[in-house]
């Protein structure tokens, strides 16, 4: 007769690697999944901002990119929606002078009226380029010169320009206008401020 031993658990009362292995992995996800909470700002981990604050200040360094809590990113969708309605405040505003100027120039000289679509669209063409052009003297961006560093970052007003017409779909003179008030140092420069 054979006798066939089977072991129960482990009785003695020890646990072997694998239960701490699995114990110890199984913390330390928490743990990870915990501070990327505390880094998305969902909780807040006592302790944590400071390392968060130095990993943030390392990563900055290194890449040269900017790392935004969500107040500041909630400052700066103000500040765009804000430089857009600047923008186009003040291109309705000359665009409703340039209006008066034609149609008083066409009523003294009639002769001076496009009358052709080819002289119409050539005409039109000329208005919006003298409308950009007064917008952006208006503003102080003809003096933008976008190399200058932006904030203390690695990086020039043009790049951050390029990400913020990117980021938030607007034109060059929306971003310009945002870039401004927010942390190009030549802006002393352009506005006189």
């Amino acid at each position: 007769m054979n006798i066939m031993n089977i072991q129960g658990p482990n009785t003695t009362g020890q646990r072997s690697t694998l239960d701490y292995s699995i114990v110890g992995c199984f913390t330390l996800i928490l743990l990870l999944f915990i501070l990327l909470l505390d880094a998305y700002e969902y909780v807040t981990v006592p302790g944590a901002s400071h390392a968060r604050n130095q990993l943030h200040q390392g990563l900055e360094d290194l890449t040269g990119m900017e790392i935004m809590t969500k107040q500041e990113l909630a400052q700066l969708t103000l500040e765009v929606e804000q430089a857009k309605l600047v923008v186009h405040d003040k291109k309705e505003e000359v665009e409703e002078i340039v209006e008066k100027v034609e149609l008083m120039e066409h009523e003294l000289k009639p002769e001076t009226a496009p009358i052709t679509v080819e002289e119409q669209k050539e005409e039109k063409e000329k208005e919006e380029a003298f409308v950009e052009k007064t917008v952006e003297h208006e503003l102080g961006i003809d003096k933008w010169c976008g190399s200058c560093k932006w904030k203390d970052m690695n990086f020039n007003c043009d790049k951050r320009v390029s990400w913020l017409m990117e980021r938030y779909h607007i034109d060059e003179l929306e971003a310009k206008e945002a870039s401004l008030d927010q942390g190009c140092q030549s802006r002393r420069n352009l506005r006189g401020t």
